[in-house]
Order: structure tokens, then sequence, then C-alpha cells
């Protein structure tokens, strides 16, 4: 069975990469023969990186040869719909869909979260292709309520959770972790506050030193994780520049499995990227976040959380007392988060389930 998979994939954001590691990991699970093929930005390094068979995202002549001859096409996971991040996304990923159905390829709308979608056009054009999927399985369940505002009602819908859930790292990946660590000169014995930034126009440089600076007089140890190369770590060290005493910076680029493998040797993680937080999460490390999107609070929300500060109204020093006295309590929440995302693991594995399911329906 030949499967191609569409998303933000060779464009090293780790956690776009650490999604094509986990949808085609679930999918092998239950069906080892699964022939996979990535649209990719960078097809060498996704064929490298992930195991897969890569082609060119952007080439129509490939575009339609592997749509043709695939048994399904699979959108997501991720933030593929949405218009805050530019115009044309929910135009490129939702042309690839209706590519596929043209060439009469089933589709699966996997794991998305969908939003915010600002513009009336985008709204239309998702509810007019998305009505016409195959199967469409969300990570949370806002997504779900603003598909069935916009009209969206005709293809099965199931929320479950995201993919990464179902990832974790080896015994290989935590050696590796520790010694790069030991590399950087920091003694994961002493506490180790990690840091994962994005530049957002909300928030100025100032802002964010200022409240890294606060963060450190705790006594912490700051490792900043750019998660997204290069951008992330171009912004680590214009903010490392501006601090008082400059945080350590992880700038080695890695892999899901490696990130995670680093994560699980900290004593607590600030996040703003959003798969900062699940990696965090999924190794059962204290987390809080800062949210430059709605998806972050989705999350936050789902642990009982409000993030630390989602605009430019905030005090850097209120916010890094906050970030503290919550982590420092983490031992009364750690129960339900552990719970909770037990949950989610399970959920995330619905996700291949429902696909495996489709495509043994579409033999018979």
């Amino acid at each position: 069975m030949r499967i191609v998979l569409s998303g933000y994939y060779g464009f090293d954001n780790a956690g776009d990469e650490a999604l094509v590691t986990a949808i085609s990991s679930s999918l092998r699970l239950g069906e080892e023969s699964l022939d996979i093929t990535v649209l990719s930005g960078n097809p060498q390094q996704t064929a490298r990186n992930h195991g897969v068979r890569a082609v060119s995202r952007v080439n129509p002549l490939v575009l339609i040869k592997e749509l043709y001859q695939a048994d399904l096409l699979i959108s997501g996971g991720g933030s593929l719909l949405q218009d805050v991040t530019g115009p044309l996304s929910i135009p490129y990923y939702l042309g690839i869909v209706v590519l596929a159905k043209l060439l009469k390829t089933p589709v699966v709308f996997y794991a998305q979260g969908v939003g915010p979608v600002n513009g009336r056009l985008g709204r239309w054009l998702i509810k007019v292709v998305a009505n016409r999927v195959d199967l469409i399985t969300l990570r949370d369940y806002e997504s779900a309520q603003f598909l069935e505002k916009i009209g969206v009602n005709r293809p099965p819908v199931r929320v479950t959770a995201d993919p990464v859930f179902s990832l974790q790292p080896g015994t290989e990946e935590l050696a590796e972790a520790k010694a790069y660590l030991n590399s950087l000169g920091i003694d994961p014995n002493q506490g180790i506050l990690g840091i994962s930034l994005r530049s957002w126009s909300d928030f100025s440089d100032r802002q964010i030193s200022l409240f890294l600076d606060s963060l450190s007089e705790s006594g912490s140890q700051l490792l900043l994780l750019p998660l997204q190369h290069p951008a992330d770590l171009e912004y680590s060290r214009r903010i490392n520049r501006l601090m008082k005493k400059p945080a350590v910076i992880a700038e080695k680029p890695m892999n899901s499995t490696q990130l995670m493998g680093l994560i699980s040797h900290l004593s607590a993680l600030v996040g703003m990227r959003l798969h900062s937080l699940i990696f965090a999460a999924c190794e059962g490390i204290p987390f809080e976040g800062i949210s430059y999107d709605p998806k972050v609070e989705t999350f936050l929300q789902i642990f009982g959380k409000d993030p630390l500060f989602s605009d430019d109204n905030f005090d850097p020093v209120v916010a890094a007392r906050t970030a503290i006295d919550s982590i420092a309590g983490y031992s009364v929440q750690s129960a339900g988060i552990e719970q909770q995302v037990t949950h989610l693991k399970e959920k995330a594995d619905q996700n291949a389930r429902l696909v495996t399911q489709l495509l043994r329906r579409s033999r018979t």
C-alpha cells in the first residue's frame, strides 16, 4: 500500500519533523508493508533522517505522479490549516488535497489542529474541501468545534491527540543527551531549566531577555533549546546577547527523539514551541508555556494551566516568579499530569488505527 504524507516537512522544525517520525512509525506498527512517501521541502534530508522515500512538495509533475499512484494521502499533522503565519498555507495544503481527490485518491486529515482562520476565503475553502475527504482526526476539541461551526459535517470526525505523544527516546538518545550536556559544561545534577523560544512580534527582545534574567536568578542553569533551525537559533543568540548572565545554547540540530532525550535531563522547561511542551510532558518534566498561538493555550488547558503570558502586556519579573513558583509545586500536580499524558498517548495511537481500518476497508 502506498501512502503520501503532506505537511510542513523538510524545514528543520523539530516539532514537524517529530510528526513525520511519529506518523510513519505508528502506521507501520499496524501495517509493516506500507510504502510511505513524504512531500518535503528538502527531500534528501527527509529521506536520510526518517528512512522514508521523499519527493519535492512543489513540483507539479511529481505531485501528480505520486498522488495518482497512492492508495491514500495523509494531510497532517500539525497546524496546516491556519492563516496567521501567512496567506498561502491554506491554499497550498488544500490544493494538495484537491489534486488527490481529482485523481480519485482517498484523503485523511491526520491529527490536525485547525485554525486560527481569520479570512472568509480560508474558512470557505476549508469547508468545501474538508467535506470531501474520507476521514478527519483532530488533535483537540477546539479544532472540532471550529470545523462544525463553519459547516464541515460529511466525513467522520474523531478527536484524538498529537501523534508525537506516541514517541519516546531510546537508551542511546538518553546517553547521547547526557554526553552532550557534559560537552556544554552543564551538570544535569545541578538543575537545568530548558527554554524553548521563537521570535514573535508581540514580545520585544528586551522583555524576553528580562524574563530570562529573572528566571536565572532562581539559581537554575538556563539552557536555550532551538527547535527550528536556523530561525530559533538566531533568535536565541540575539536574546542571549541582551542577558546579564548569558545562558547556554544547545546549538546542535537534533531530531525529535534526541530532543526528548535532552529534555528528559532537565529539571523543568519553559516553552513557546508547542512540541517543546509536548516533549516535556511525555518525559514527565515540569513545564510552563508562553502563548504565541491559541494551540499553545489549548494544550496548556488540557493540564489545567494558563500561559505565563500571551501578549506584550506582561511584567517579565512577575512572569518569571509565576513560573518558578509553579514549577516548585510540580510534585502536587505530577500525578494528574502523568495520568493525562497516559490518556493522550492512548488517543494518539487511535490515529494510526483509524487509518489502518480505512485502508483495510478500501481493499474489500
